[in-house]
């Protein structure tokens, strides 16, 4: 209906009450919380959804309502402030700069309500409330996956880098292992070569003196090649045994012998041989018998006791020593010759390693390796002692009752 019959002043109070009414409509059909505070944070306004927010009765939505009251009541029916200390922060912050703040505030009720202040000349304030606790969630789930995609990224970077150290390592090694290998197949072909030409030798003269050959003159000749073919025996044997080992092949059989006279025929065998040298041997303090594998130990044995007359060409006295100590045995085959480097030692019973004191020696750089193997398939263990140019000990312990392989 028109309202040209009214009088100004009628019309005027007319319209004003006809924008009231509209923004009061609009005021409450805002989806956020709306509420405007005066300088002492009594309520000016509040619209629907602010009340609605927080289960506001009617009372407590009427101008004049002091805040605290209205918080009051929130934290009785549980939506207040989860942190009462930090909840007017989003106020200070606005006051500071002059103009709106935002903050998120957590309630008791589990909600994230975001709270815009914006204060007003004179003093008060307008608050919008938001719920953003969805948002938030979704961000909160994001970042959560953003840090497991990062930290997996992470992991699997340093795992990557740590594949590639362990296969830079592996390629040094195998690099390391061919050219040592090459270094052993050079050597075994000269320790082959060498003994086999001892032989051909030999042979030879004998064959060309057939018609005037002298007792003395075919011993002398027959030894050289007993000694030669020894030699590429216990080569062979040794490469035999190394790669039994490497094949898991290598089956020792735990029997009760003798080890007393095991060491006295390993030593005999290796003084016939080795005739400019002394074998003196100190046995006394072992047991009669032990549980051991005989060929394997003779091995060991013969390998330590060939190494000490080979690296002690100008000391011909080698001592060895056995006695038993606890439940065990200890055999220490001690010589007088060139020694080992201190440097050297660490890596002495690596496999194809050879010391530096052994240039110009023959060897293949398996014996020691080999030994050591056996030993601690005996559950027992081998140490060197050794000083350049002083000579070196070399010591085995096995235990006198045989246990499980390691």
């Amino acid at each position: 209906m028109s309202n040209d019959h009214l009088s100004p002043l009628a019309r005027l109070e007319s319209e004003l009450a006809d924008q009231s009414a509209r923004l009061d409509a609009a005021i409450n059909n805002m989806p956020h919380g709306l509420c405007m505070f005066d300088v002492e944070k009594r309520l000016i306004i509040c619209n629907a959804s602010y009340a609605h927010m927080y289960g506001l009765p009617d009372a407590l939505t009427q101008p004049g309502t002091p805040l605290e009251a209205i918080l009051e009541h929130r934290y009785s029916v549980g939506n207040g402030p989860s942190d009462r200390t930090t909840y007017f922060y989003v106020v200070a912050e606005a006051n500071e700069i002059g103009r709106f703040a935002s903050r998120n505030i957590d309630l008791a009720d589990g909600r994230v309500i975001k709270i815009t202040h914006n204060p007003m000349n004179g003093g008060g304030y307008v608050a919008t409330h938001e719920d953003v606790t969805a948002a938030v969630a979704v961000s909160n789930e994001l970042l959560k996956q953003r840090d497991a995609l990062e930290a997996a990224v992470q992991a699997r970077t340093a795992e990557i880098a740590r594949q590639s150290r362990e296969l830079e390592r592996m390629l040094a090694h195998e690099r390391r292992i061919n050219e040592l290998q090459r270094q052993f197949v050079a050597m075994a072909s000269h320790e082959f070569r060498t003994p086999l030409t001892i032989i051909d030798a030999a042979a030879q003269r004998l064959v060309r003196r057939r018609f005037e050959i002298a007792p003395d003159f075919v011993a002398e000749k027959a030894e050289r090649i007993r000694v030669a073919v020894a030699r590429m025996v216990e080569l062979m044997e040794s490469i035999l045994a190394v790669g039994r080992l490497d094949h898991g092949a290598l089956d020792l059989r735990h029997e009760p012998l003798p080890i007393r006279q095991l060491i006295e025929a390993c030593c005999d065998r290796q003084q016939s041989i080795a005739t400019t040298h002394n074998i003196k041997l100190d046995l006394a303090d072992l047991p009669d018998v032990i549980e051991g594998d005989k060929g394997a130990l003779e091995q060991v044995l013969t390998n330590l006791l060939s190494n000490a007359v080979k690296y002690a060409p100008s000391a011909p006295d080698i001592q060895v020593r056995g006695w038993r100590k606890d439940g065990d045995i200890k055999v220490a085959v001690r010589d007088n010759g060139i020694g080992i480097d201190a440097e050297d030692l660490p890596q002495m019973f690596q496999r194809y390693f050879r010391a530096r004191t052994s240039s110009g020696i023959a060897g293949t750089g398996i014996g020691l390796n080999l030994v050591k193997q056996i030993i601690e398939l005996h559950r027992g263990t081998i140490e060197v002692v050794s000083n350049k140019g002083l000579g070196s000990t070399f010591t085995i312990t096995l235990p006198i009752k045989a246990q499980s392989p390691a």
